[in-house]
Order: structure tokens, then sequence, then C-alpha cells
């Protein structure tokens, strides 16, 4: 009997692989000129209109249910189908599509877009033998708003069971399933604004009636740099003066500086390394005798919490698929940037596949990278990874108890 079942099961693994993939193939000229259209009109956070126009434009035109401005967000966007396998669980599918400022998509983000429109038309096409309900997320500003941070307080991700995505890694495609409790794969970060202000007076004439703004921002970058080796080596910090004044000849009464403070745990990110710059923010401001106003800039971004079955899961079907594998290299896996996909991952068994978009190292933020993401290599892997996650999100959607593992898994990392 368990031969048999066992048969059975492969049988409709097989089925369900050369449905999903054939649909994807099918729609392959559709994804690369998807891709390639959002990376023409490269979009900031919360201005990607046109992006979210010919997502969601595309998706119901094959069928889905399509809202649009979820969550009190113009340019966020959910796509839903629900199979007709009987009720069941609801996977998630998340699409990225804004760029950076000046250099378009230098983080690939046009590549995200088009996988998850590629995973959810594999899904669909196994609709007939699919349980529960299946959704492409719109999620925009990923790139300094926190999207999907207000997606999620605005309860657009209730009741989703497990969520997919994936992002382009310069050129090596790795899914550790051996992730140690605890383990972090992003690092936290929040942003702050500290803005000096001060009192304008002639430089040169009278000097000693003026407070000099630019000064306290000077002595904070200063403060700053002296506390690095007193923080945890995971720690990084990083702003630019943005205000600094404008002559020479007047003493600056406006100064500010934006920075970003990180760390994988987010934990000492807050308690202790937001206290410190705070510390020296005011510091600054003492012995420079202006006033100090404080800023948050830039929303909390939890670290990823990765999930050891969705991984499994996914490194199965990519050795299914073909998608090519690199060993993972020793010590901690994850990414050293920070993504509000942590704060997804905190909420919701997740997992984000980072894969290869080029034989050679390419730095992400880089226009570099905004080359590559038009590139065949790229493009071709965006398609493998999108049947990947079409796969993956058939066996969590198939399986109850894979799916009761996935969660299993995510409450035993707690916080990570």
């Amino acid at each position: 009997m368990r031969k048999d079942m066992t048969s059975k099961n492969d049988s409709s693994k097989q089925s369900l692989t050369k449905t999903a993939t054939q649909a994807i193939e099918n729609a392959r000229s559709l994804l690369v000129d998807l891709a390639l259209d959002i990376h023409a009109h490269p979009e900031l956070n919360y201005e990607e209109r046109y992006a979210a126009q010919v997502l969601s434009d595309t998706l119901e035109k094959y069928g889905f249910q399509v809202e649009r401005g979820v969550g009190g967000v113009e340019t966020a966007f959910t796509a839903s189908l629900s199979g007709r396998g009987g009720d069941g669980a609801t996977l998630g599918i998340l699409a990225e599509y804004d760029a950076l400022p000046e250099i378009g998509h230098g983080c690939g983000h046009n590549l995200i877009a088009m996988a998850a429109i590629g995973a959810g038309l594999g899904l669909q096409a196994n609709l007939g033998v699919l349980p529960g309900k299946i959704m492409v997320i719109g999620t925009p500003a990923e790139e300094g708003g926190g999207g999907k941070i207000r997606m999620l307080n605005e309860g657009v991700f209730e009741g989703v069971d497990a969520v997919l995505s994936s992002h382009p890694s310069s050129n090596r495609t790795v899914i550790p399933t051996d992730i140690p409790p605890g383990e972090s794969w992003s690092l936290a970060m929040v942003g702050y604004r500290y803005i000096f202000h001060g009192k304008a007076a002639h430089a040169a004439a009278m000097p000693h009636e003026g407070v000099n703004a630019l000064n306290g921002v000077i002595h904070l970058f200063t403060g700053i740099d002296s506390l690095r080796q007193h923080l945890r080596e995971d720690t990084r910090i990083h702003g630019v003066i943005t205000d600094g004044g404008m002559a020479p000849n007047v003493v600056p009464e406006f100064a500010a500086a934006n920075f970003m403070l990180r760390c994988r745990d987010r934990d000492y990110l807050s308690d202790v390394i937001v206290g410190r710059v705070l510390a020296a923010a005011e510091g600054a401001a003492a012995m420079t005798g202006c006033r100090l106003e404080v800023q948050e800039y830039y929303p909390f971004y939890e670290n990823v919490r990765p999930n050891s079955v969705i991984a499994d899961l996914l490194l199965n079907n990519a050795g299914v698929i073909g998608l090519k594998l690199d060993e993972p290299l020793a010590g901690r896996q994850g990414s050293a940037a920070s993504t509000d996909f942590g704060n997804v991952s905190q909420s919701i068994p997740s997992y984000e596949l980072r894969y290869a978009v080029s034989e050679d190292p390419v730095a992400s933020h880089s226009r570099e990278m905004a080359e590559t993401a038009t590139t065949d290599y790229a493009l071709d892997a965006a398609i493998n990874v999108a049947k990947t996650m079409a796969l993956t999100a058939c066996d969590l959607l198939l399986s109850p108890d894979m799916l009761s593992e996935a969660h299993s898994d995510f409450r035993n990392r707690g916080e990570a």
C-alpha cells in the first residue's frame, strides 16, 4: 500500500511540475517583457504607479481577482485565486517593483516582480487540483519606505499562512537548510534624521554671535566614529549630511544628517545602538550650543527569520527545475543588508530565495546591477526561480502536514 501511495504521489507531483513549468514557459515572452518594461520605467518608493498598474493588469487578464490600493497604499495590490480542490491554506507570493534614486533598478526588483507573476501563473495552471487560495501580493517601497510594514499593520497579510519571495544576489544561488536556532538572515535597521538648529551670523565680522549648526553635525559624525569600536562587530552605522549651510560667509543656522543604524540583533539595535547614537547627538548639540531635533525617517526593519522546512522544499524543487545551486559558504548565511521582508518573516512562515543573476560577482545597489537585471542570464534565472516557487507553493498547499511543520519551525525560532 505504501509503495502504491508513493507511486501515486510521485505521479501527481510530476503532473503538477509539468503543468506549472509549461505554463510559465508559455508565458516566458510576456514575463520577460514585463521585467524589461518595469526596468525601463524606474519609480521610487510609493511612486510605482506604472509598475503596479502593468503587473496588476496582467494578473487580472489571467483571471485573478485584483484589489488595488490595499492597506491604504496606492501602489500596493493583491491578486487572488481560489483553488478548486477544496478548502485549504492561503499562500502568498510577494512582488517588489520600486527602484533606487539615480541608478534605477540597481537592486533588480524588476526581476522580483517578474518571478512573482510567473509563479502565480504556474499556480493558476494547477488550480483544478489545488486546495486553498493563492495570492500574489504587490508590495511597494522596499527601498526605504517600509511598504510591507504598512501593509502588515493594515491587515493585508491576515489569513496568509505562508509567504514566498525572491531576490537577485550577485553570482551565487544558495538555499541553506541546516539553519541553527536563533540565526538571523539580515540586519535589523532603523533610520533617524538628526537636525541641529543654530543661529546665523556673519562668519567673519560677527562669528561670536552665531551658533554653528554644521559643527553640531560634524561632532555627531566624530562621536559615532568613536563609538564603533565599542559596539558589536555586526553593527553598521552610516549616514550622509543632507543640509549644512548655503554660504561660507554665513554661520549655518540649520544642518542635518540622515543615519541608518543596523544590527543582526534587533533588541541590541533598539536597546543599545539607538540610545548610544542619540547620546552622541545630544553631546554634539551641547558642545555647540545647538538645539537638537530627532526624527525617525526610516521605519524599523526587522531581521529576517529563516524557515528550514520551506528551505528544504525550495531546495528539492530547485533540483527538479535544474536551478544551478552553489554550496553555502562557511559562517552565517543570509544577507548583510536590510529588508522589510524581515517584518513579514517575523509574522508569517516565509522564505526569500536569493539567486544568482550573473556568472561574475556584481554589487547590489550599483549601476552594474541595473545593467545585469536586463541580461538573458538574469531573466532566465528569474524564470527558473518562478518555477521553483510555484512548485514549492504547490507542496505547501497540498500538504497540511508540511505547512504545519513550517509553522512549528517558525514558532520554535521565536524572534531571531
